[in-house]
């Protein structure tokens, strides 16, 4: 399966999600983790990760724009899975990354600024479906504060776009940014259950 992770607003959790998520499909098969963003996070992460005895580890490569969709149609060939995560912004390396995936997760918050970045993202998705029609889109509320009934406010809109929305929610949590500076999950570090118990249950959504 292929899977990416993508948006067009920056600060949504896409790179968190992209790791943890390829973590956990390397424990059941060889992944690659297709680091598309410029920033180069993840692959910053995955150089962390080497230095730690953390394992499994995805391999992970550095594809920019339409290499996303070229050059990882040849290297998906000897994985299982392969996770792509795209930078935050509309640019050729996420529209490559929806023509090259099958299942696409959205990381969103619950913020105005987050439903009016959808509003532009899901015209790019309506376009990469004229060549990917098979394309499978999730939407995952991530980094919610639970306090607040924003969750509630983003879910209503999602629902009104006609967007699936996965069951599982994110929280803001300490431990994702720890976890990941440490070149880890948050299962590894294991300090935090409830972040565990979200991981987990994203991942039991999204795998096929």
């Amino acid at each position: 399966m292929i899977f990416a992770c993508v948006n067009t607003k920056g600060g949504v959790g896409k790179t968190t999600t992209a790791i943890h998520l390829a973590v956990m499909l390397a424990r059941q098969t060889k992944t690659l983790l297709v680091d598309g963003d410029p920033q180069a996070s993840a692959a910053t992460w995955a150089a962390w990760r080497r230095d730690t005895a953390h394992s499994p580890s995805p391999t992970t490569a550095c594809l920019a724009g339409k290499a996303i969709l070229t050059e990882g149609k040849q290297l998906a060939s000897g994985f299982g899975h392969v996770v792509v995560d795209a930078g935050g912004r509309d640019s050729a390396a996420l529209r490559a990354a929806l023509l090259f995936a099958q299942r696409a997760v959205i990381p969103v918050g619950a913020s105005h600024l987050d439903a009016a970045a959808m509003t532009d993202l899901l015209e790019v998705i309506e376009l990469a479906r004229d060549y990917n029609p098979n394309l499978d889109v999730w939407v995952l509320l991530n980094r919610i504060d639970p306090r607040t009934k924003d969750a509630a406010d983003m879910l209503e809109f999602l629902n009104e776009q006609k967007l699936p929305v996965l069951s599982t929610k994110v929280c803001e949590r300490v431990a994702y940014r720890r976890s990941v500076g440490e070149g880890a999950t948050v299962f590894e570090v294991g300090k935090d259950p409830l972040a565990i118990t979200e991981m987990e249950s994203f991942f039991a959504e999204v795998h096929p």
